[in-house]
């Protein structure tokens, strides 16, 4: 089975491939809904296990975190710095004395300074960058959003995979019965008399190949329970189930959409995570044009700072030195941009290029985001139709076996006949199976598009 969904501009692919995930610490952020080892996982389960474990989540938080600390910074630079400094020296012929005069002598000296200093007025750049840091930390926390979704559909994509393989699993199961059966009864009509010895021989035929499907549908269940439990970065499959809802007619008629495309793209394009990082975006590059004309503006400091030092050819004790040399000063000090060959119209030309960019950039989400949806849409539409006609059609197979059923009992149908209706019900239902849980699948994606859980 295979499935194929244009998601969060990205297109994912259903299939019984190994998924080459990096492993994490299985007991690390354990939903209370698994704390049993053995118990059987639920949808919600496994997207709230993933999401804590998956490392490209860690890393986006990690990335919301680093901005933190860049808003910190920027809302710290209206302090103002305070800087101590210590030194001491040996001077030997002609050195400077406590009295400003040079002598020859030897002397060591020392001397402490503390200065501070804060800006007054910069061109409003500090009140822009907290406002840019501000967007930026927010945008940073869509992404996580985000990429929390993004495996969250992952999860979703391979636990119905797993649901289907299992499905799978149960038709070989059932064909494997069916043919034990007509071999028994073949036995016994050719012990009667109503048919050949050959028949005995091929319907033990039909029976060995059924087991193999059943062998390799089997396997495909293992392969796809793998899968799983590697994208939630457990340590190993081994025990791991999950949890196999009741997905009757009703509950799938629940599934089908009932919003318009157009609806749904009217709230995804306010709500979806990554169409409002890149609004977030915008309006930080257009601080950004702002943070680049501050520096067209003068700039205001204030600033003080005491000193003082000792002499060693000073005869007065050290603490009468540190009083007597001490000094204490406070400054303002005005700085008024000139020219500087362009460089600042320069940097407000890159930064207002660079809003024009990012204007581009929302354009090109928002125009993806509908071209997803409405495929979406068209693709759950279709995928019903198609899960209707494919029950309708195992219906038919089914009675139609049944006939041929009762047929072979009364020896009236050959080995062959029965093959072929027996592999035509087997193909309606797989057919309705895949059919059925691609209906599924579309039906949530644009649950996932509309806002609503990710749940069966």
């Amino acid at each position: 089975m295979k499935i194929r969904i244009a998601a969060s501009c990205a297109v994912l692919w259903v299939a019984t491939v190994p998924l080459h995930a990096q492993q994490a610490d299985p007991s690390a952020g354990v939903p209370s809904a698994v704390a049993a080892a053995e118990a059987p996982w639920t949808l919600e389960a496994c997207i709230e296990y993933a999401q804590q474990n998956n490392t490209e989540v860690q890393q986006r938080a990690l990335q919301v975190e680093s901005s933190g600390i860049e808003l910190s910074t920027a809302r710290y630079s209206r302090l103002p710095d305070l800087n101590a400094s210590v030194g001491g020296d040996a001077s030997f012929g002609r050195a400077l004395t406590s009295d400003n005069t040079y002598r020859d002598n030897n002397q060591t000296s020392g001397s402490l300074n503390i200065s501070a200093s804060m800006p007054l007025f910069q061109g409003m750049r500090i009140n822009h960058q907290i406002a840019a840091g501000k967007l930026n930390l927010a945008a940073a926390v869509q992404d996580l959003e985000r990429i929390r979704e993004d495996v969250a559909i992952n999860v979703m994509t391979l636990y119905l995979q797993v649901l289907y393989a299992k499905e799978m699993v149960g038709i070989s199961e059932r064909q494997v019965e069916l043919s034990t059966l007509q071999v028994a009864n073949s036995r016994a009509l050719a012990a009667e008399g109503k048919q050949p010895e050959s028949t005995v021989y091929e319907s033990e035929a039909l029976a060995a190949n059924d087991r193999m499907s059943l062998t390799q549908a089997r396997n495909d269940l293992q392969l796809a329970l793998l899968d799983l439990s590697q994208a939630l970065n457990r340590e190993s499959a081994a025990g791991f189930d999950i949890v196999s809802p009741a997905l009757d007619s009703v509950a799938l008629e629940s599934f089908r959409a009932t919003s318009s495309a157009g609806a749904i793209y009217d709230y995804a394009v306010e709500n979806r995570p990554h169409i409002k990082a890149e609004q977030l975006r915008l309006q930080s590059s257009e601080r950004n044009v702002d943070i680049a004309r501050s520096a067209l503006y003068p700039s205001l400091m204030l600033s003080g700072g005491y000193g003082t030092g000792v002499y060693s050819a000073d005869d007065s004790k050290f603490w009468v030195q540190m009083r007597h040399n001490s000094r204490e000063y406070v400054g303002l000090s005005l700085g008024i941009p000139i020219f500087n060959r362009r460089a600042s119209r320069n940097s407000i030309r890159t930064a207002q290029i660079a809003v024009r960019n990012q204007q581009l950039v929302l354009t090109a989400a928002e125009l993806a985001l509908r071209k997803e949806i409405e495929q979406a849409w068209y693709n759950a539409d279709a995928a019903y139709a198609k899960y209707r006609a494919a029950a309708s059609a195992l219906t038919s197979a089914e009675i139609a076996f049944r006939y041929e059923q009762e047929k072979a009992a009364a020896g009236r149908s050959t080995v062959y006949d029965f093959s072929n209706a027996k592999t035509a019900m087997e193909k309606a239902q797989a057919e309705a199976a895949q059919a059925k849980y691609e209906f599924i699948f579309r039906s949530k994606i644009l649950d996932y598009y509309h806002g609503k859980p990710l749940a069966l």
